[in-house]
Parts: C-alpha cells; sequence; structure tokens
C-alpha cells in the first residue's frame, strides 16, 4: 500500500518545543516506546546507497527488522522488508522470515540490484504517535554498526538527530500534512547516514 512520509530533523535541544506541538495537536500515544533493528542490505557496489543519495526514483531498500535489546538469534522474531521509494510516495512489503542466517550468508537476490549482503545494522528507540489525520513516528538514540563486509571500520558510531516520521496512507494528504506539521522537510535516510559514519573509501 502507497502512503506519504514526511521526515522532520530535529535537534536535541527542540524536543521539547516538538512535544509540546504535539500535546496542543492532541496526540495520543498509540503504542509503547520499543527499540527498532534494523540490518541493511546492498550490493558491492552500495547501488542503494548512492540510488538514495543522488534522489534516483524509483529506488528500493532491503532490510531485516527485529525488536528489543536482545542479542539475535534463531529464534528471534524477524521480518523481511523491501521499502520502495517515489517522488512523495513509500510503499513496504515485509514477511515473517525463520532464517535469518540464510541470509548472512547467501544474501538477498533483488531483480534491480543483484545478489546483496548485510551491509550496516542500525538501531534506535521509536515512540509512537497517532494525531486527528497522521500517524508520527520519533526515532532517538540512533546508533550505527558494520556487518563487517567490504570497506567498513569495525565501530559503533552514534548521532544526536531526532527523526519524525509523519505518515499516512491517503496519498491525497499531502497539502495537508503541509499545513498541519510546520516543520522543515528532510531526506533523510538511517541507511545512508550508517554508511557515512562507517565507511572507509580508498
Amino acid at each position: 500500500m502507497e502512503r506519504i512520509e514526511y521526515k522532520i530533523d530535529i535537534d536535541k535541544s527542540n524536543k521539547i518545543h516538538f512535544y509540546n506541538f504535539l500535546k496542543k495537536k492532541k496526540a495520543k500515544k498509540i503504542f509503547k516506546d520499543r527499540i527498532v533493528n534494523s540490518i541493511y542490505f546492498d550490493n558491492s557496489k552500495l547501488e542503494m546507497y548512492n540510488d538514495t543519495v543522488e534522489g534516483i526514483s524509483p529506488r528500493k531498500k532491503i532490510r531485516l527488522r527485529y525488536y528489543g535489546n536482545e542479542k539475535l538469534t534463531e529464534k528471534t522474531n524477524i521480518n523481511l522488508e523491501i521499502k520502495y521509494s517515489k517522488p512523495n510516495m513509500r510503499s513496504k512489503i515485509s514477511k515473517r522470515i525463520y532464517d535469518p542466517y540464510k541470509y548472512f550468508h547467501q544474501g538477498c537476490l533483488d531483480s534491480q540490484y543483484g545478489i546483496c549482503y548485510p551491509i550496516t545494522i542500525v538501531k534506535y528507540n521509536r515512540s509512537y504517535y497517532r494525531t486527528a489525520n497522521f500517524r508520527v513516528t520519533i526515532d532517538e538514540n540512533i546508533e550505527f554498526a558494520s556487518f563487517n563486509k567490504f570497506k567498513f571500520k569495525k565501530k559503533v558510531a552514534s548521532i544526536n538527530e531526532i527523526i519524525v516520521e509523519v505518515k499516512n496512507n491517503n496519498t491525497s494528504s499531502i497539502e495537508i500534512l503541509d499545513k498541519e506539521f510546520p516543520f522543515q522537510n528532510t531526506r533523510f535516510s538511517k541507511y545512508c547516514k550508517s554508511i557515512d559514519n562507517l565507511i572507509i573509501y580508498n
């Protein structure tokens, strides 16, 4: 299903200001906070990363996603997600998998990007809200780690940004979104940020 997705990059110093804004909008918390873990895949040329940086459309991202702070095992409840991006529109396919280590060792075959392997792991804390017209998620304490592939340092990095995502399955509501959320929309990719913080170029 296609949806609109509006991203806002908030400095930590403005966190209280944004929460006060949500309060004025009578936003309701709809789910308890949880830790999100995403393992992003790409090919050896990092074409998904490059397509995102250059704003090429359509494009996609492939990731394994699971929740919580526990160590990943074969028993972890984990989903394979493919996220498609077009101008102002997003869609996602998600399915439960039971053999994540097969993807780690064999990779994931994609019709557009070929064989893709796990590249980086992104971890953050997510809060969930709803206003009258939109779903709002707030991501903070964002950390990156390499999957020890290609030209990556073996390290963990973090950023101070707080990323807000405003979403709605009604793709005709983009004008309403602009009026209800008078903040600067930003192009922000957690996967690209992880690459920028971890990669070593020749």
